[in-house]
């Protein structure tokens, strides 16, 4: 039987996002060229790739309300690359952010969030979960997709550790 590890005291910043940064290149330059900018092959490649890019990207925001009454963004997610399993990446993340809002007296409409099982299954004796280790584990259907995504959430945030398996 899998070990699992259970993480839900984290704390959480806003992450960067690429994907509204992308969009307002795209806004801004399909405004150019509808004001007769000259259009280059180049330029449509671009926004070409980053039309992909985005269309890649799973992200997801968690709001509560704090001890005052003031709506705040408790936390701001975003995962790029495989969305089947990106999806379940910001699902954990969003969890455990949800999980640090109420433990610390802030209130969340997202309630669902605090009935997920974040537990991850442990790492290999003596190892880490790393990217290239949970790639193969996934490629060779020893995790979930779900189990995968919440392995790259885990990895991502800082919260990988060796299992000593003691």
């Amino acid at each position: 039987m899998l070990g699992y590890q259970n993480y839900t005291g984290i704390e959480f910043g806003a992450l960067h996002n690429l994907t509204k940064l992308l969009l307002r290149f795209c806004a801004l330059y399909v405004g150019l060229c509808v004001q007769g900018g000259k259009v280059n092959s180049r330029h449509i490649l671009l926004l070409v790739i980053i039309l992909f890019i985005t269309g890649c990207t799973r992200s997801g925001q968690l709001y509560y309300i704090d001890a005052k009454g003031n709506e705040k963004l408790g936390c701001d997610v975003e995962f790029i690359g495989m969305p089947s399993v990106d999806k379940f990446a910001v699902e954990y993340t969003l969890s455990l952010c949800a999980k640090s809002i109420v433990k610390k007296g802030g209130v969340i409409q997202e309630e669902h969030l605090l009935m997920i099982d974040t537990a991850i299954p442990l790492a290999p004796c003596e190892k880490a979960w790393s990217h290239e280790l949970a790639k193969q584990r996934y490629q060779a259907k020893k995790l979930t997709k779900k189990e995968y995504g919440y392995i790259v959430a885990n990895i991502d945030l800082g919260l990988a550790t060796v299992n000593n398996c003691t």
